[in-house]
């Protein structure tokens, strides 16, 4: 298909509020639309205002003098129409729907940020775009009006390109909202900022639990054009499918036993801004329907109602293998394709390593000082520092800032190795950075495997039976412990 794209021009497609017969748009249609074998369609845009019937008064009469000719009105909400980042990040996504398609900008109505937006995005996408531009009649030496085309190199950037509008100084993201990024994940939160300045790109953020998921959503959120609307999260997990239908979609009056008056959900709640679905791979088959005709038609069905639109972002998170679940059957992979847009990986606290673990102790033990209201700050003496950075820490980020605040409620001064409690001393977990501790719990294992028989265990091991008392008395295992 040959599409043509261009804004409303409220001033000049307009006279005495008529449809001006001599402005842009029509002027267009008049004498070029079905040049070189003419447009399938016009795909006609406006900024969401007061003046929104003047669209459908500029529809009305080029399809009634030019029958023949398909207008598709579009109205987008712009809260700045100056913003040449609100105003990308709007179109975008419009011209790589049409990716497929042979796309002519009609270059010349809107705003000058309208323009340059139209330049960026055909310079940048790889997308089959030709800008044009209409020379009045008034200056053209026929006193027609004149087709331009517009010749304009474009990138070999690729279409994941974005545009920053620069300001004085630069993102380090090393402190965001008294949250420390630290360089191994500096590069998740670059791609983020990336996600969010491209709109309605659907985000799947993968990490274990407590890795810090939400924060990276609430990042994306707050740096996108959605940042002054609603985000709102929700645990999926926490729901069963009845509760889950109605928190996301809302209900009318009389739908279910108790619903005693009409009822807005989480999407309607947030409509222009972001719904975070926390642990997205524990819904249901018919919870993953229903979201995946969210994601597919923009509209939700509140129980008991018939189908709104909706203008929500939605970014999802989970903590289990999406993939799996999908080859076994218990994950929709349309859906899967429909989140996984633009994924991003948290790593877990272990895989972060101790320098990072180390930064993440020293920067809870400030950050907890001023929100507990502490007079002094916590102080670690070196072994107690060490029990701290050798952790495994299972429960990721959260359970370091949990210790944190643990130590300060119940330490008055500095921190000894008597001060940690016994499952961090102990360290009895599979995570744990210590070689000792990974001896330990493989003797441990074997032991059990052989019932406490050492001479069995020890020749499993590859290892004399004197070697293995040995170790079994450096770590305090006993032998009747195994029997």
């Amino acid at each position: 298909m040959k599409i043509l794209i261009s804004w409303i021009a409220y001033n000049n497609d307009f006279d005495a509020g008529e449809v001006n017969e001599s402005g842009p748009t029509y002027n267009f249609h008049n004498y070029f639309y079905e040049e070189e074998e003419g447009y399938d369609k016009h795909l006609l845009l406006a900024a969401e205002s007061s003046e929104n019937l003047r669209i459908t008064q500029l529809q009305n009469k080029l399809e009634r003098d030019f029958p023949q000719h398909q207008i598709e009105p579009k109205i987008i909400k712009i809260n700045d129409p100056i913003d040449l980042r609100e105003v990308k990040t709007k179109v975008e996504p419009i011209l790589l729907d049409l990716s497929e398609h042979q796309i002519d900008i009609f270059f010349s109505p809107g705003t000058s940020i309208m323009q340059v937006a139209w330049y960026v995005c055909h310079s940048s996408l790889g997308l089959n775009t030709r800008l044009i531009q209409v020379r009045p009649s008034r200056y053209s030496e026929n006193d027609e009006p004149e087709r331009l085309i517009m010749d304009v190199d474009t990138s070999d950037i690729p279409k994941g390109i974005i545009l920053k509008q620069k300001h004085l100084g630069s993102k380090t993201y090393e402190h965001v909202e008294d949250y420390l990024i630290t360089e191994s994940i500096k590069p998740v939160y670059e791609n983020a900022s990336k996600i969010a300045e491209t709109d309605n790109i659907t985000t799947l953020i993968h990490g274990e639990t407590g890795t810090g998921k939400e924060h990276l959503a609430r990042f994306i959120h707050d740096n996108s054009i959605r940042s002054e609307e609603p985000y709102i999260p929700i645990n999926c997990s926490a729901f069963n499918d009845n509760l889950l239908e109605s928190r996301l979609f809302g209900h009318k009056k009389g739908a279910f036993t108790g619903a005693n008056e009409d009822k807005d959900g989480i999407f309607k709640k947030a409509d222009g801004g972001t719904v975070f679905l926390d642990e997205i791979g524990d819904i249901s088959p018919y919870m993953q329907q229903a979201l995946l005709r969210v994601l597919e038609e923009k509209e939700i069905t509140p129980v008991g109602g018939t189908p709104e639109k909706v203008d929500v972002r939605i970014i999802a998170a989970s903590n289990k293998n999406l993939v799996q679940l999908c080859k076994d059957d218990e994950f929709r992979w349309d859906l899967f394709y429909r989140l996984n847009v633009a994924p991003l990986e948290l790593p877990s606290l272990q895989e972060r390593g101790k320098e990072e673990i180390e930064k993440m102790i020293n920067f809870f033990i400030d950050q907890k000082k001023e929100t507990l209201k502490k007079s002094t700050k916590l102080e670690l003496s070196k072994e107690a520092k060490s029990k701290l950075v050798n952790y495994g820490y299972p429960g990721n980020i959260r359970e370091l800032e949990n210790l944190i605040e643990r130590l300060y409620v119940f330490t008055e001064d500095e921190v000894t190795e008597n001060d940690i409690p016994r499952f961090v001393k102990e360290n009895d977990n599979e995570k744990s950075l210590l070689l000792d501790d990974i001896e330990k719990g493989h003797i441990k294992y074997v032991m059990d495997l052989y019932n406490g028989n050492q001479s069995r265990s020890a020749d499993a091991m590859g290892i004399v039976v004197n070697t293995l008392k040995s170790k079994m008395e450096k770590y305090g295992l006993v032998r009747e412990d195994f029997l």
